[in-house]
C-alpha cells in the first residue's frame, strides 16, 4: 500500500545536518549556489533527527523538500571512501527483537505488517521529481540506520544478513519516515567517510568525506535551482 501526496508546498528547501562539520560543508555549497535554504542542525542520532524535524513540521509551512546530508559508513567494497550516494531506500536495521540470540526486523516478527505504509518490508523508499533528477547523477543505494554505529564483526555480520545494506547511518530512516508521514519529499546525500568494519578509526577520512559532500551539495542545489 502508498499514499501520495497532492498538496502544494511553498516553503523553503530545508536541509538536515546532524553535526556542526556538516553544517559547514553545506554552507560553503549555498554560497556557491545562492540557493535559498535552511538549515538545521539536529544533533546526532535518530531521535535528535526526529525532534528537530517535528519541531520544524509544526511551525506551519512545510518544506518544499528535505535534504538529510552528512556522512556514512560504507558495507560496498565498491564504495571507496569519499564517494557521494543517494539513498534510495532506508530502513531501522536494528529494530526488532532478540528471539533467543536471533535477531529479527519488527516487520519479521509478527508484531509489525511488512507493508503498512511508508514500509515495504521493512523499507522506506524515496521516489519523486528531485530523486528521480539525481538518480541518473549519483550511484542509488540502500541505507541501513542504527542506534549504535557498528564497529563490530558479528554486528555487522548480522546488519549483512538481514538488510544487505551499502551504507550506515544514524539518523537516516528517522528523516524519511518523518518526511513520509507528513508527506513531504525527502533525498539523502551521504559522502562516505570509511568502511563499516571493527572499528578503527585511523582508517577513517571525515575531511575528505566533507569536502566530496560539499561538492555535491554544489553540485544538486544548482540542479534544483535550474529546474
Amino acid at each position: 500500500m502508498t499514499e501520495t501526496n497532492t498538496d502544494m508546498r511553498t516553503g523553503k528547501i530545508l536541509i538536515a545536518v546532524a553535526h556542526p562539520a556538516e553544517e559547514e560543508a553545506v554552507r560553503h555549497a549555498l554560497a556557491d549556489t545562492l540557493v535559498e535554504c535552511d538549515i538545521v542542525v539536529t544533533g546526532v542520532g535518530g531521535p535528535a533527527m526526529a525532534w528537530a524535524l517535528q519541531k520544524r513540521f509544526s511551525e506551519g509551512v512545510s518544506p518544499s523538500l528535505v535534504i538529510g546530508a552528512g556522512i556514512a559508513g560504507s558495507y560496498n567494497p565498491s564504495l571507496d571512501t569519499g564517494t557521494v550516494v543517494l539513498a534510495g531506500s532506508d530502513c531501522f536495521a536494528d529494530v526488532g527483537l532478540d528471539d533467543n540470540g536471533t535477531f529479527l526486523p519488527l516487520f519479521r516478527s509478527g508484531m509489525s505488517g511488512t507493508d503498512g505504509y511508508p514500509f515495504t518490508e521493512g523499507w522506506i523508499h524515496c521516489s519523486g521529481r528531485w530523486f528521480d533528477l539525481l538518480a541518473g547523477t549519483y550511484r542509488v543505494v540502500r541505507a541501513a540506520t542504527v542506534n549504535m554505529s557498528s564497529g563490530s564483526q558479528a554486528v555487522i555480520d548480522r546488519i549483512r544478513a538481514t538488510w544487505n545494506p551499502d551504507i550506515e547511518t544514524m539518523e537516516g530512516a528517522w528523516l524519511a519516515y518523518l518526511c513520509a508521514m507528513s508527506h513531504i519529499d525527502w533525498l539523502s546525500v551521504r559522502a562516505v567517510s570509511n568502511m563499516v568494519e571493527p572499528r578503527n578509526l585511523k582508517n577513517w577520512d571525515i575531511a575528505l568525506a566533507l569536502q566530496k559532500l560539499q561538492s555535491a551539495m554544489t553540485g544538486i542545489l544548482k540542479l534544483i535551482r535550474n529546474e
